[in-house]
């Protein structure tokens, strides 16, 4: 019998994941906004929070679930996070993903403030390959979907309005499992 070598096994369908709503807490969690009629732009700018961004992560705690389905996904998929969190919080972030949830796992921050969020996640899933996005913000969520075969959307009261063909509803990111399964089957 041939064993084969981690570089020649066939590499696992890549996941992303959003942080903030998603692994990570808001704060005092609550995640405001509806994004309803958000205009599509590739150009962002800074925000008047820009200077905390940094610290105002350090201290949330992780989304119910959050550890458990990610951890359970990476068994079997190659799990990444791609946030619209800037290069400055490259060590918070980092910091906050090896407390809460255990591991570093690869992580795509935003050079700067030049491209707006969803842009960003747009053009990265893209470029990564993901196979699914989860996210909470139904803007980014929307878009995204158009891009990439699913995109799994966590259920918040902002976000209930949105409705689309490869947007999956969850509550918990375990939910996700049978979806891609499915989506895996689909593509082979």
């Amino acid at each position: 019998m041939t064993l084969l070598s981690p570089a020649m096994a066939a590499p696992r369908p890549v996941l992303t994941f959003d942080l903030d709503g998603v692994l990570c807490r808001p704060p005092f969690g609550i995640n405001p906004g509806r994004n309803i009629g958000k205009q599509r732009k590739s150009e962002g700018r800074p925000t008047i929070l820009a200077p905390t961004e940094p610290y105002r992560y350090a201290w949330r705690r992780p989304m119910p679930g959050a550890r458990e389905g990610f951890l359970w996904l990476s068994e079997a998929y190659d799990c990444r996070i791609v946030t619209a969190r800037t290069e400055r919080t490259r060590q918070t972030t980092e910091g906050w993903l090896r407390r809460w949830l255990g591991v570093l796992p690869e992580l795509h921050l935003r050079a700067d403030y030049t491209e707006t969020p969803a842009a960003y996640k747009v053009r990265t899933t893209q470029a990564l390959g993901a196979l699914a996005h989860f996210e909470d913000d139904p803007h980014t969520a929307l878009w995204v979907s158009e891009h990439i075969p699913a995109v799994f959307l966590v259920d918040w009261w902002r976000n209930r309005w949105l409705k689309a063909e490869r947007v999956h509803r969850i509550e918990w990111i375990s939910e996700a499992g049978a979806i891609l399964r499915a989506l895996q089957i689909d593509a082979g």
